[in-house]
Formats: C-alpha cells, structure tokens, sequence
C-alpha cells in the first residue's frame, strides 16, 4: 500500500501543485543553515524546524487544506514532540523547552512560561503543552526527513549571574532563525520558486564604493576641514580592531556620519561582518543620514526603514524619472528587506531597533538574528531611551558577547553607559584626543542668566535681529511666542504638522541665509536634526546633553568668532510642572551650571553631568517597566521567560496618543476621498503622515466636544474646524481657545 503524501500548503486545485509537507520542511531547515551562517544557532534552530511543522500531519490539517472550515492547531504538536523526546533528560531539558517555545510560537508568537496549573486553554508554554491534540504520529513514517542529532551544550557566555537573561536570548535567536527561514520557504514556493531577495553589493564593493565617493572632496584647507578628515582617518584606524564596544565622541558639525560608515565598512570587511546598522532616534535624522549613504553606496543596498517611510515615493526616486520593471524590483527587494534586514545597510530608529529585540511576534522578530554579526552604529547615543536603558544595552551586551557585533556609540554628550555592561567590558574610543577636539570645535560660550520672565527673554529676543530660543513644552512655546513681534517672528513645535513645519523651517533657513529678520521659538525639536545656524540662542533650564544641542544650533559654521547661548529658569506661573524624568535632568543641570561656571558643555562638566543624573534617578529608573524581570526570575526554572509580558510592556513610544489629521492643503481631502486607500486604512495614515499631529486622548475628546472632530471610516479623527489651527502656532486646544489666538 502506497504511503499518503502530506501537504504544508496548497495552491489550487490539483495536488501535484502542492507543497508536500518533507519539503517544506526540508526547505526550512536547510534555509536555517545558510541564513544563520556564523551565528551559533544554526545547529538548534535546524532541530526546531523539522518539528516546527509536525502537527500539519494530522489528517485534521490535510482536510483543512483541502477546504474544510475547522481550525486546527499545527504549532502544539512540534513542542510536545520535542519535550516527550528530549525533556526528560537533564542534560537536554533546557535546550527542548527553548526549541518549545519556538516551535509552539511560530506563528502566535513567543508566549509566557506559564505555571503547572495553567490550563490548556491558556496561551502559556505549560498550558499549550497541556492541550489534546488530533494524530500526528504519521510524522514517524516520513523516511525523507533527516534525523538531527539534538545538542546538548550551548555556545554562551552569560552576561549576569544567573544567565537567564542569555538563555532568553538565545531562544528569541532561535525564534528569529526560525520564522524567517518559514517565511522565506513559503515565499518561495508561493512564487513559484523564485525568491526575489538578496543579490546585493557585497561589503568589499560598498567599501570601495565609499572610498570612491571620498576622493571627491576637496583637499581640506579650513580648520574645520582638516579636522574633519582627522576623525575620518582615525576611524578608519581604529575599525582594523577585533569586534567590541566602541566611543566615537566627535562634536556636532564634526563629521561623524561619513567618519562612522566608514569605520563600519572597513571594521566589517576586517572581521567579515555581514551588515551595517545605523539606529538613529529622530526620522529627520535618517532621512539625511540615508540620503547620504544611498548616494555614496547605492540605492538598492540601502534600507530605510521607519514609520515615516513611504515606498510608493521610492519607487518613483531609485534611479529614474520613469519607474520601469528594473525600479520596481529594486523597490521590491527592498521592502522584502524591510521584514528581515538582510540588506548590508540598515538606518532604522531607536523604536524600530530597541521594539524588535523584544517583541514576540513572528513578524518583529524575523530580522533579530540579522543582528548577529553586525556593526551596529548608535548615533546621538544620549537620546537613547532612559526608562529602558539597561534592558537596550544588555541586549545590546549579547549582541557583542555572544554573537560576534560591535557596537559603537557616536555622540558629542557621551553617556556614562559602563555602569550598564559587565565590569569586565571596555569601551574602545576611536577619538585620539577628544577633549582637543572639543576645544578645536569650541564655537559657542554658554553663560546662565538664572531666572526671567517670558517677557523678558522676548524684550532680548526681540532687540536682536536674529535669534532662537528652545523650551521645553509646547504650551510655554506658544505663550511665550505671543510676546514676540510677530511679523518677523516664528514658532515651532510638535503641535504643527510636519509639513507646516517644512514649510517654516524652509522660510527660516532662507532668512538666515540672507540676513533677513528671524526671531525663533521652538520646542526640543529644533535639537531633533534641525540643522540651522543662528549667531544667538537662549534654552530653558533642561538636561546637559539638551543645553549641548541647542548650542550646536548657535554659530554652526564658525562664522562668528564666537556665538553665545543663554541658559534661563523659566519664571513664568503659567508653565506647568516639568514630567519628572526633565525636571530631574534640569535640576542635576543646574549643578553642574554652578560648578563650570566658565565652560558647563566641557567633556569632565558632560560626565559629571550623567554620573550624577544616573546616582539621582537610581537604578530602577533605567527598568522602571520591569523588563528584564521577564526574563530573570528569582528561584524559577532555567527557562521561565515572560516573552509576551515583556513585549507588552516594551513600548519607547506612549500609546495614549492619537493621530489627528490637519486639512493643512488640498491634497489632505484627495487622500480622505481616495477609494483605494480608504479600503487599507493603515496605508491612508501613512499617506495622510505629513499632515498628523499626536495628541492625548483627553485633548481629543475636549475638541470632539467643541464639533471641531469627524471621523473618516469612523477610526480616523479629522480637524474640521481651522478655529482650532493656528498658521503661526498649530493646534490651539480648546480651553486656550481666545480672540487672540482665533485671530492668529
């Protein structure tokens, strides 16, 4: 009698187009040996994923692929296999529960440990494990499927001293590995065979490439220049080390982006690295950041991947003014990349980075494994997320521990992040002299003035002809901006829409340009990559490494022979109280303020400045979400992990805000009455993106009360009423609502 043959996926109607379940299997873990190269993981995740699939041999499944309407749970099956099999034995205990919780999550996602009393119901690994499951047991009469040997020891160094935080990690590799390999096995036969991916520059190519584009630069004349090329050349030395943790402390205007990507080329082309990745915590910043390495390395070996990007506009901008068949595979690849990062350069944000090393889901963790062995570039490293700064970085310590990274901080603010790592682990800096450089750099003189009015500080503003102020709320932006002469005088915050604010800031660099009157009052994203040069500046009280970047928007290019910022305590009744994490930054500034008098922005004042922030805000406010509590539970089993909890609770932006539509142009309303879109929502809020601001959801409902609201699709709140929106100002909230402001 002829043994059945199993299927994984169907396509049609006639079986002889299907993929039978051993290739699919087959196929996923042979693509798990060659996109895991190098990793270490490669020798468990290929046991994960000829079980991975195991439930697909009931005869439940079979009929579901042929039409039948009842679910069936496939992922259960594999999970259990591996712990009847192997969990019993004390040696091979660990290693099967973590292949379990791979196996079990591989579509679901990785899920919490759970206890004994859990019941099968529960979405816990104990609880899964507990649920009665149809036949699977054909599975044995597969002669085609390899038997693996199973491993017994893992390749870690742990990096506490439990080390369960390398065991976690270690499963969430295995995870990535896994559902990437899936997913490409799948793609692949659903395309007929045909994988759409990968055949990008090697890292040789993108070096000489880079080293090209750098011969086009003029031999450096200006100080400035010269300096510049020093950092360069220094970097390059530096990248022939062995792979580690890196310093880059290079002053703003100093050429770090090129000096860092070339350190990364060389640096992976030395230790045989595959990729470079570049986490940056602002979109303004990636975007003119990957502006410059597309036109350095080429489009197609760049991904740019945040919220912000819009694939639609790249395929109109790779290469050509008419978008062919070549363009749009290059478009193609590249958002294929997007869900893995198998691309050799990567610039992505601090959220895209930091979320998806601990999310659970199969779709975030995929491009995880992509990690390994990489040069992972930190840029502004001060802005890294405070609240969960030791959970980041001790991700980050396995990344270089266990899985052959390096990871440089770049910034002119470094953070003392020592504390963070093993006493063991030494930063290299890659700056010969970076107090010299500092002083070479030195364009601006920062002085305290102590308390003053809004009044007062726009009296000096408004004596200058041109001049900038940062302050630290929205609301003290806009009453303050009231007190300028409003004609040659603008306002900046998150409460215009993005392109309101091109549309200003555009207005601003060109008065700047030309001399012309431009008084400034901005909010801290002036410091988010806004690069522009004004000959004076004042900034509220706030931490040191805000007061260093509002100073890096005062003589920026060295035209003065020295320009001034003038740091001030708002006192004004009107402000409300700072949120704790800035009035503690503040408070440890003004210290530090008082004991360097003469120069409160030099590197000793910096270090002073984040050793004591980190003495005042005391450990637990670097875990204040109890992240790694998840994953290092007291007289718990080796593997009691909480994956899902963590993901949870892993969010770097507050989810308490909606995204309101601002009908600030004409296009607004096309996008609102586009079919097409208005069918794919989530596509719609990505078009409608440069004309959204975020607000509180008590923000919304006190203009919901006001009229000023609909809906589109009942889910996308829209601004109906322009009382509410000032061309000077953005959103005016409906209890700030008065005859001035209407008028505005």
């Amino acid at each position: 009698m002829a043994q059945p043959i199993y299927y994984a996926h169907s396509l049609g109607k006639e079986k002889a187009a299907w993929q039978t379940l051993t290739s699919h299997l087959k196929g996923t873990a042979d693509l798990v040996l060659q996109l895991g190269q190098g990793t270490g993981v490669e020798p468990y995740a290929y046991v994960a994923a000829l079980f991975h699939d195991l439930g697909k041999y009931s005869l439940l499944f079979q009929k579901r692929l042929q039409g039948s309407p009842l679910p069936v749970d496939h992922s259960t099956a594999g999970a259990k296999e591996i712990e009847y099999l192997y969990g019993a034995n004390p040696q091979q205990r660990v290693i099967a529960e973590m292949l379990a919780y791979c196996i079990a999550g591989h579509h679901s996602g990785l899920m919490d440990f759970g206890s004994s009393i859990d019941l099968p119901t529960e979405g816990t690994l104990r609880g899964r494990l507990k649920k009665e499951l149809p036949d699977y047991s054909a599975y044995a009469g597969e002669a085609a499927l390899p038997d693996p040997p199973f491993p017994t020891r893992l390749p870690l160094v742990p990096t506490s001293s439990t080390g369960k935080f390398s065991l976690s990690f270690f499963t969430r590799m295995i995870y990535s590995l896994l559902v990437d390999a899936d997913f490409q096995d799948t793609e692949t036969f659903f395309n007929g065979g045909k994988r759409p991916r990968g055949e990008f520059a090697t890292i040789d190519t993108l070096l000489q490439r880079l080293e090209l584009f750098l011969t086009k630069f003029p031999e450096p004349v200006t100080p400035v220049n010269q300096q510049r090329a020093q950092t360069l050349h220094e970097c390059i030395a530096a990248a022939k080390q062995a792979p580690g943790l890196f310093t880059l402390t290079v002053p703003t205007g100093g050429g770090k982006t090129l000096s860092s990507l070339a350190f990364a080329l060389t640096h992976a082309q030395r230790n045989h690295l595959s990729r470079v990745i570049y986490v940056i915590p602002y979109t303004t910043i990636i975007e003119q950041n990957a502006s410059v390495f597309k036109a350095c390395l080429g489009e197609e070996n760049v991904l740019e991947h945040h919220s912000n990007f819009d694939w639609e506009a790249a395929s109109k901008a790779v290469g050509a003014d008419v978008v062919d068949d070549q363009t749009n595979l290059v478009t193609e690849k590249l958002k294929l990349s997007a869900e893995n990062w198998d691309v050799p350069v990567v610039v992505t944000t601090n959220v895209q980075f930091f979320e998806s090393l601990f999310a659970n889901r199969s779709s975030r963790s995929r491009k995880v494994h992509n990690m390994a062995r990489s040069v992972l570039i930190f840029d502004e490293a001060q802005m890294l997320p405070r609240e969960y700064l030791e959970p980041c970085m001790r991700a980050v310590n396995e990344l270089v521990t266990n899985y052959g990274a390096s990871a440089i901080f770049c910034t002119a603010t470094q953070p003392v992040l020592a504390r963070f790592f093993p006493p063991a682990s030494s930063f290299h800096e890659i700056s010969h002299h970076p107090a010299q450089l500092y002083e070479r750099y030195k364009r601006v003189q920062v002085t305290f003035d102590g308390k003053l009015t809004d009044v007062e500080v726009a009296q000096r503003l408004n004596e200058q002809e041109q001049g900038l102020c940062i302050v630290n709320t929205r609301r003290h932006a806009q009453a303050l901006f009231k007190e300028l002469i409003l004609e040659e005088s603008f306002h900046l915050s998150t409460w215009m829409c993005p392109q309101h604010r091109h549309q200003v800031i555009t207005e601003i660099r060109r008065r700047l340009q030309q001399g012309a009157p431009c008084r400034v009052v901005s909010t801290q994203l002036m410091e988010a990559g806004v690069d522009l040069d004004f000959p004076l500046g004042y900034r509220a009280l706030a931490g040191i490494d805000s007061i260093i970047q509002a100073a890096g928007r005062v003589n920026r290019e060295g035209r003065l022979s020295s320009g001034m910022l003038h740091v001030f305590e708002p006192e004004t009744a009107s402000i409300r109280k700072l949120p704790q994490e800035l009035a503690q930054s503040a408070q440890v500034a003004r210290s530090i303020l008082d004991k360097y008098p003469a120069d409160p922005i030099c590197l000793e004042a910096i270090k002073d400045y984040y050793t004591l922030l980190y003495d005042v805000q005391g450990k637990q406010a670097f875990d204040s979400h109890h992240i790694l509590d998840c994953f290092e539970k007291e007289h718990s089993e080796p593997t009691d992990f909480s994956f899902a909890t963590a993901a949870q609770n892993f969010k770097l932006i507050e989810e308490n805000t909606v995204a309101l539509v601002i009908p600030f142009a004409d296009q607004v309303q096309e996008l609102l009455e586009d079919r097409r879109l208005l069918a794919k929502p989530y596509l719609l809020l990505r078009k409608l993106q440069p004309y959204t601001i975020n607000v509180f959801e008590n923000e919304l409902n006190n203009l919901q009360r006001k009229g000023a609201i609909h809906f589109v699709n009942e889910e996308i709140p829209v601004l109906q009423e322009m009382q509410f929106y000032s061309l000077k100002t953005g959103l005016i909230l409906p209890e700030e609502i008065n005859g001035e402001a209407i008028m505005m």
